[in-house]
């Protein structure tokens, strides 16, 4: 009993949880869309999925400043391999509504130290999606969304929600102005 119990939570949390880096760039290296399609379904994971958003969804603002912070990139002997499986639910500690109140002080230093625990592949893959720009041949807003429609809104919803914004009409002043001769 104890070696099945042991096979299930395997299987639950290492499931070789399919490295995040080498997902994207199989799909920067895919040629169609259908193929590109294809790897992130079946390379599909919290991690991956997480990341994605984090990037392209619109309403997900950064408290940590763009760019990246003065760390010390890991050693690739002190990363433990698929570190980032498990950081990456740290990270509403640094997205805006996340729920956490700490001072700019705090929560920068502590990106910092998530950046120093992740391998330095990874930890440059977490730069760019907190500087939401991600950049991998193919790899878009469109194709998240038709891979996994749950996770980011309808373009169409976006645009609406822009339009909306730009015919309110402006409030005019109510100074009066008065020149004088």
């Amino acid at each position: 009993l104890v070696g099945s119990e042991m096979c299930i939570r395997d299987r639950k949390y290492n499931m070789a949880e399919h490295n995040v880096i080498e997902t994207l760039e199989m799909v920067d290296e895919a040629k169609t869309r259908e193929e590109k399609r294809d790897i992130l379904k079946n390379r599909a994971n919290y991690a991956t999925q997480a990341l994605l958003q984090l990037n392209f969804h619109p309403d997900v603002k950064w408290h940590i400043p763009k760019g990246s912070p003065p760390y010390t990139p890991s050693q690739e002997a002190d990363s433990v391999d698929g570190a980032l499986h498990f950081e990456v639910k740290k990270l509403d500690y640094f997205v805006k509504g996340g729920g956490h109140d700490l001072s700019m002080l705090k929560r920068e230093s502590m990106f910092v130290q998530l950046l120093e625990r992740v391998d330095p592949k990874d930890a440059k893959l977490l730069i760019a999606v907190k500087d939401q720009n991600l950049s991998y041949k193919g790899l878009s807003y469109k194709l998240v969304r038709d891979v996994w429609p749950e996770l980011l809104p309808e373009v169409e919803e976006m645009e609406d929600v822009v339009a909306e914004v730009e015919s309110k009409p402006k409030k005019k002043s109510k100074k009066k102005v008065v020149v004088e001769d």
